[in-house]
């Protein structure tokens, strides 16, 4: 959905690089998505706006092990900002 007509997008999220970690589902679906790891937070999406929380050692430790068992590459990608579809206000 495109809002046109709303405010504009705010420059800093204009300049917003995430960091994700993509890959094959394990399961054989063939659908690629966000891989999540297993953090002291509980499991979750790992994507970041750091590129050095993401690739920290532990981190590609453990997905280095889950492309090893599950014979899927995992990849380490770097999106940029190509339009807002939707901004919420309060």
């Amino acid at each position: 959905m495109d809002m046109k007509g709303q405010n504009e997008t705010d420059p800093r999220i204009e300049r917003m690089v995430l960091y994700a970690w993509v890959g094959e589902d394990e399961l054989g679906s063939g659908e690629v998505g966000l891989k999540q790891g297993i953090l002291p937070a509980g499991n979750i999406a790992l994507v970041s706006c750091k590129e050095g929380k993401i690739d920290q050692p532990y981190i590609v430790e453990q997905l280095r092990i889950q492309a090893s068992i599950h014979g899927k590459p995992i990849r380490l990608c770097r999106f940029v900002f190509e339009k807002e579809l939707l901004t919420l206000e309060p």
